[in-house]
């Protein structure tokens, strides 16, 4: 870090948590090794099989989409930290009264452990999604493992830093409110899990999706020239009154292939997301997360005034 970062303050920061900087540290680098190790392996030997059970691409995939699980926790975790141990440890135990009698003013003392910790959220949250995604491009579109997959989506593209900088934002209020450690940790971890679920099942209506259609009831057949990343959202039938879902012909008949005449089918459609949206989704989601991430700071400073004006 640079002097500027860890003056004053900050550095009184740093100093106290020393040990889980430290351990966080260690943590990203064995990350890095482990994937930087794992896709050396498996370009070497990519297709022998060890102990007649995987090869190293199979363990490859395995690895990383175990990472994916646990980097789409990466927020809540740095949340939950910010919340007890830097924040509602201190308020709790009233140590934070020594800092504020040494000519500290309580609005600097909650700006060098926000600075500190959206610095270091934001630094890990970069070096564990180049690793990730060097690591993943070897097999990329597999199992679990495609680019809009829930984990790996947040796991290769800014807006994990984005979901980093919130939990450091939420965990800055819920930590003045709570006051204690304990609850503190599990009100952030809840709030900030919460936030990440719900934004995640709308991510995909943020942008435009494209749609694919065809005349006839020979659906399958023609979404064949759907792009082969392709993310599908939905598909169904067209009719002269509207849409008919995937499993109308199939409910219709009893299982039998052949669409009925009844239901009036003059088509079918697809609506999906090429991979060529993958950017322009994560840019706007970013920018909402941020956006989030902005108002609960203000939120925390509006606390910090109204309980210690």
């Amino acid at each position: 870090m640079s002097s500027s970062l860890v003056s004053g303050p900050r550095r009184v920061v740093v100093r106290q948590h020393r040990r889980a900087l430290w351990t966080a540290g260690g943590l990203v680098v064995l990350a890095v090794a482990v994937a930087t190790g794992l896709r050396w392996w498996s370009h070497a030997v990519p297709h022998r099989i060890f102990n007649g059970q995987m090869s190293p691409l199979g363990i490859l995939s395995l690895v990383m989409d175990g990472a994916s699980t646990f980097l789409l926790l990466v927020p809540i975790l740095i949340g939950v930290f910010v919340a007890g141990p830097m924040i509602a440890r201190e308020l709790e135990s009233g140590t934070y009264k020594v800092a504020w009698t040494q000519s500290v003013a309580p609005s600097r003392w909650l700006t060098s452990k926000l600075m500190v910790a959206a610095v270091l959220a934001a630094a890990t949250s970069a070096v564990l999604i180049a690793a990730f995604r060097f690591g993943w491009t070897p097999i990329r579109g597999s199992y679990n493992l495609s680019w809009p997959d829930r984990g790996v989506y947040e796991a290769t593209g800014p807006v994990l830093a984005a979901y980093s900088l919130l939990g450091v934002a939420v965990a800055a209020v819920v930590g003045q409110l709570v006051r204690r450690t304990v609850p503190a940790m599990a009100v952030t971890g809840v709030v900030t899990g919460t936030v990440l679920l719900a934004l995640g099942s709308l991510r995909w209506d943020v942008w435009p999706s494209l749609t694919l259609s065809g005349p006839g009831t020979d659906k399958l057949t023609g979404m064949q020239a759907l792009p082969r990343d392709a993310f599908l959202l939905e598909s169904g039938y067209v009719t002269a009154h509207g849409r008919l879902p995937y499993d109308a012909c199939w409910r219709a008949t009893g299982g039998l292939d052949d669409c009925p005449a009844s239901l009036g089918i003059t088509g079918w459609y697809a609506e999906y997301h090429p991979a060529s949206h993958f950017w322009p989704v994560q840019l706007v989601e970013t920018g909402i997360v941020l956006a989030l991430a902005a108002l609960a700071a203000y939120a925390a400073f509006r606390v910090l005034r109204r309980h210690h004006a």
